[in-house]
């Protein structure tokens, strides 16, 4: 039953990875609906690497503990997205934030990317990194880190007074 429940998450993620999560149904509209979506598809690719190690190392996981700590970094990245979002949301989604939205999303998710590209790298059994690099990443790491051009805009907000530094602030 395992075995067939990392398969079909393999094929989720490897799906979710071609297609960028395009296709996924996710809550939300406008520009923070894409972040819940590549929300979604690392979410694949972590279930299926978490199956993967369980099954492949099983109790030598825990003697891997750099492996361990590496998933962990990516829930713990997709959390603080998926919180991001949330609090976004919760605020009535002000389009005036998005850029501290993005800047947010884009960082956390990259981070997310890099930590499963360590746990692949690292991982002790070669030939099975291989094949989920295949399943995880078939079109390479695609997610990049914030671009400078938003750094004056989240400058802008923080510094002068209003709406936006209020939520902030609170």
């Amino acid at each position: 039953g395992h075995i067939g429940f990392t398969i079909s998450n393999a094929a989720r993620a490897f799906i979710m990875a071609l297609t960028f999560a395009r296709f996924e149904s996710v809550p939300g509209t406008g520009p923070a609906r894409r972040y819940y979506q590549h929300i979604e598809r690392f979410s694949a690719s972590f279930a299926f690497a978490t199956d993967v190690a369980m099954l492949a190392l099983g109790g030598y996981l825990k003697k891997k503990e750099s492996i361990s700590a590496r998933l962990g970094d990516v829930l713990s990245a997709m959390y603080l997205a998926s919180m991001v979002l949330k609090h976004h949301e919760d605020q009535g989604s002000p389009p005036e934030d998005l850029p501290i939205v993005e800047w947010s999303c884009r960082e956390l998710l990259y981070q997310a990317q890099e930590q499963l590209h360590n746990v692949l790298r690292n991982f002790p059994i070669r030939w099975l990194a291989a094949l989920m690099r295949l399943m995880i990443f078939p079109r390479g790491q695609t997610y990049f880190a914030p671009s400078d051009r938003l750094n004056p805009k989240i400058a802008e907000l923080v510094m002068n007074p209003g709406e936006a530094r209020e939520r902030l602030c609170h």
